[in-house]
């Protein structure tokens, strides 16, 4: 009766994207489609964002080009690599009932600028013209010394789950007690902000969790309701520090996917930020995204400690590179008239901007970024955000790109 049921679900045109609503236009139409593509990002190979109902969402865990032994396949080898990492996406989104033609939007990280062209051309033929997903880049060390490339994914997943659902697929490698992918219900969503503790790489991380912990408390929320975990370490080789740390803190447990990205910072060594469900509906849901700092922190202009989306539809936003490589303030202003743009034709502006990533390689474009972020968003209402020093951001002699998430209003 259940695979009956599911495949009534499916030729119902649930995942269905009329070719028609394929344009880059405003979106103004209140139809229930599920998934919208605008426009095409040359730089990264995707759209230039996706619109995604309120529906529920598979988020990955970082894959690695690794069998299920957790061997290392194709040393050297860009395709080979690429071929299981997405064998690899493949088996944990079939295990959340969804497939690679859902994905929605696809975080990679690269060992090296050089590989960008690859991956995009790879890009090309995985995904047709019309329905890619939006993609972001970072380069940087990854946590295995031979991996040249890793993704974690974002997926739209056939679930009418309230809780969040953790799957942990046999025949994919992954850390002890760690989810392959969660599926985040239709509902309210929190992005919290990365935190950070001093201290050596153990300590940090173990003071960091604690932290996000008494974050999630005041927001009325438990471990159960992780979604994912992103960790910037410093260095990278780190990893299995931090996932013992990620084993103790979740101990009887199943722990969250996971992303790690390498990070450029001597003090503090480790920034971890998160995804959550956010089950309970609010009292007095007034707004639409709530800017909250909890007790004990500080406020600040240009980005909120927590933000939570009570509803409306999501858009993922590709990474967003300035031309003008040269100037660095010209690099970040250019990347917000862009992001001006695409957020109007995805039915957004930048007022309902939920989540921001800033990935920058040097210390001009990131002094720039502080500059300019004041002039494009409301004090009390910016996104949340991570900003991590990186060797690279994909495209190469770029500073900065950035990744964003918001919703239509």
């Amino acid at each position: 009766m259940k695979k009956v049921l599911l495949m009534l679900f499916l030729s119902s045109g649930y995942f269905s994207v009329s070719a028609q609503n394929n344009r880059s236009s405003s979106y103004a139409d209140k139809s229930n489609t599920v998934v919208k593509h605008i426009g095409a990002a040359k730089a990264t190979g995707g759209a230039s964002a996706v619109v995604v109902n309120e529906v529920a969402l598979a988020h990955t865990s970082q894959f690695l080009p690794v069998d299920k032994t957790g061997q290392l396949l194709g040393k050297n080898d860009p395709k080979k690599q690429l071929d299981q990492v997405f064998e690899n996406i493949g088996g944990a989104l079939k295990a959340a009932g969804s497939s690679l033609d859902q994905i929605v939007k696809i975080n990679i990280c690269i060992a090296d600028a050089g590989l960008m062209p690859e991956v995009k051309r790879y890009l090309g033929s995985r995904f047709s013209a019309g329905k890619k997903p939006a993609v972001s880049f970072v380069s940087g060390d990854l946590v295995h010394p031979d991996a040249l490339i890793g993704m974690d994914v974002v997926a739209v997943a056939p679930s009418a789950a309230t809780k969040v659902k953790y799957l942990q697929p046999a025949n994919l490698w992954s850390a002890k007690q760690q989810a392959s992918v969660a599926i985040l219900p239709a509902g309210g969503v929190v992005y919290v902000s990365g935190q950070a503790a001093q201290g050596k790489i153990a300590e940090a991380t173990r003071e960091t969790l604690k932290q996000l912990e008494a974050t999630l408390h005041h927001l009325g929320l438990k471990k159960e309701d992780i979604v994912q975990l992103k960790s910037f370490i410093c260095p990278a080789t780190d990893i299995r520090i931090v996932e013992q740390e990620m084993a103790d803190f979740f101990a009887g447990m199943t722990i969250p996917p996971t992303v790690y990205v390498d990070w450029l910072s001597t003090n503090p060594v480790v920034e971890i930020e998160l995804i959550a469900a956010a089950p309970k509906s609010l009292q007095k849901p007034g707004k639409q995204i709530d800017f909250i700092t909890p007790p004990g922190m500080t406020a600040s202009p240009v980005y909120a400690k927590v933000t939570r989306v009570n509803y409306g539809k999501k858009v993922y936003f590709s990474s967003l590179y300035g031309e003008n490589a040269t100037h660095a303030k010209a690099e970040v202003a250019e990347i917000y008239t862009s992001l001006e743009k695409i957020a109007k034709q995805s039915g957004t502006d930048l007022n309902h901007l939920a989540k921001a990533t800033y990935y920058v390689a040097n210390d001009s474009t990131s002094n720039e970024l502080n500059e300019i972020r004041p002039k494009y968003y409301k004090a009390d209402s910016p996104p949340a955000a991570s900003k991590a020093k990186v060797k690279g951001v994909g495209l190469k002699d770029k500073g900065i790109c950035i990744d964003m998430i918001g919703v239509c209003f």
